[in-house]
């Protein structure tokens, strides 16, 4: 297993992980990549691991250009064990290396491995290393996902390594995205960006806005996930995307996620889709026997109106219903608008519980819409009339 060149004396040393097929209950049909990047200069760095059960691969792509025991500094953006997991056995091969990270990911790192002998360079927002012709740059962005997360910039090549940032869980024979269709990669972002970094839209902000402020020259970022965006088009068009997903901005458009027992509840969906058709708003239907959360809350990302529908069970929500709302809750999705609505059998006001988690998000929110059992004709233009009030909100 060889590097691969991304810029004059920086490789691409990561590994590929063609298998994975769920992260965090995150649905990743095309697998993802661990990257890793070699630079070559008067001190060799290394930045970044990977997961540790493809530590061989990490290892024999670096041994492909350079000796361990000439690497001078491993650095550490982020310490989940997807990107730390090759640490400590990359540390066992070159413990004469110095590990660059903040003093979060220090504190993490020795929380998850034994470090006994480590030694540390620890940096800040601002902070330079200089490694010969070229300069590090270090941005802590905390909580973006992670409090040790932050991100690498080489000035000289006008490089950006922010590890989670701007990643896909994407794996193919292509490293750079101009190397594959441009309408796949951004929906792999976009879905990254929803069932990783959503609720971390105010660090996103930040973290943008503290780039801005350092005037960064950008001209390539390397993620940690998926493919290299290179070239200032690629470049300004994940950073405009960036940009409008932290800011919670909308479209017009309506997502409805609900489950079904025997129909009532499904038909309440088609009522409602109905109605967003003929107010010529976009709308998606997921069913969530069939569709998977993670895909549900990609739509979720930029769209205006949300609603659940809930088939009560055993005087309780819908188990995928339930966990539908809890994965939504966890991922605190702002801006929204909501409307809650079900069936029941022999208890009513069980989707009170879905416009509570909605109103505890600071959704607006309708009022929660209940038949029992089938809903027939007129109670169907009860619903839909209640969703062309929702439209109006």
């Amino acid at each position: 297993m060889k590097a691969v060149e991304i810029k004059k004396d920086i490789f691409w040393v990561g590994a590929k992980d063609w298998n994975l097929r769920e992260f965090h209950g995150y649905n990743t049909p095309d697998g993802s990549t661990y990257n890793s990047y070699l630079i070559m200069d008067d001190k060799v760095t290394l930045v970044d691991g990977v997961k540790a059960y493809m530590s061989s691969e990490q290892i024999a792509r670096v041994k492909s250009v350079v000796d361990f025991a000439k690497i001078d500094y491993v650095v550490v953006n982020h310490v989940e064990q997807d990107h730390s997991g090759s640490v400590p056995e990359i540390m066992k091969l070159a413990p004469q290396a110095i590990v660059v990270t903040n003093a979060a990911g220090k504190m993490a790192l020795e929380a998850h491995f034994d470090t006994t002998g480590w030694q540390y360079h620890i940096v800040k927002t601002g902070d330079v290393l200089n490694i010969g012709k070229r300069n590090l740059s270090f941005l802590t962005t905390p909580m973006l996902h992670w409090p040790d997360s932050m991100m690498t910039y080489v000035a000289e090549d006008k490089l950006l390594l922010p590890n989670d940032g701007f990643g896909q869980h994407l794996c193919c024979e292509a490293l750079l995205a101009k190397d594959y269709p441009n309408d796949l990669v951004v929906k792999a972002a976009k879905s990254y960006y929803a069932n990783i970094l959503f609720p971390y839209g105010m660090q996103a902000e930040k973290a943008l806005s503290s780039a801005a402020e350092m005037k960064l020259d950008i001209d390539m970022i390397a993620p940690s996930h998926g493919l290299i965006w290179s070239g200032k088009d690629e470049v300004n068009q994940i950073l405009s995307l960036y940009d409008t997903w932290a800011k919670g901005k909308t479209v017009k458009k309506a997502v409805i996620a609900y489950d079904t027992m025997w129909g009532a509840t499904a038909k309440l969906a088609e009522t409602a889709m109905a109605e967003f058709q003929d107010a010529g708003i976009a709308v998606v239907k997921h069913n969530l026997g069939v569709s998977h959360i993670s895909d549900v809350m990609t739509d979720i990302l930029d769209a205006e109106y949300v609603l659940i529908g809930n088939p009560t069970l055993n005087n309780q929500m819908f188990p995928r219903v339930a966990a539908f709302v809890t994965y939504l809750k966890g991922l605190a999705p702002k801006g929204k608008k909501g409307l809650a609505f079900g069936s029941y059998g022999w208890r009513a006001g069980v989707v009170k519980e879905i416009k509570q988690v909605m109103d505890d998000l600071g959704w607006q929110t309708a009022e929660v819409f209940e038949e029992k059992y089938t809903p027939k004709s007129d109670i169907l233009e009860q619903f839909a009339q209640r969703v062309r009030d929702f439209i109006k909100m």
